[in-house]
């Protein structure tokens, strides 16, 4: 059970952070536009494109990293979710990542949207 809680805790903190990332990148992208076009109410996306691009950056990379995710290698002997349990077992101090906040907490946040905004503003120059 508490596999199973820390893989989860470390998954969905990268869910999130990743959803805000994204939504702050694409949505200063537009912002950044607005300057450009005087606030005309001139969209910078085609409709279509950006519904695209919401479907494809939400729900590709997750299904990636669900499937591929491995922090630690299996055992060649022993089958995954045994070797995992053991491994886990034999090292408890794998579990104070929740208790620490090493991988969610407002560090972790400032620092994925400050990711966002600078990847907007290269979006944005190298457009115009």
């Amino acid at each position: 059970m508490f596999v199973h809680g820390r893989e989860a805790y470390r998954r969905n903190s990268m869910l999130i952070l990743y959803n805000f990332y994204k939504n702050v990148m694409y949505v200063t992208a537009q912002y950044f536009f607005g300057f450009f076009s005087a606030f005309s109410g001139q969209p910078l996306y085609e409709p279509m494109i950006y519904q695209l691009y919401n479907i494809t950056m939400t729900s590709v990379p997750i299904m990636f990293y669900s499937l591929f995710d491995f922090e630690y290698e299996k055992d060649s002997e022993n089958s995954y979710a045994s070797s995992r349990k053991h491994y886990f077992m034999k090292h408890p101090h794998l579990y104070k990542i929740g208790l620490n906040s090493e991988c969610f907490g407002i560090g972790h946040y400032l620092k994925w949207v400050l990711y966002g905004l600078f990847h907007a503003f290269l979006i944005y120059r190298f457009n115009f």
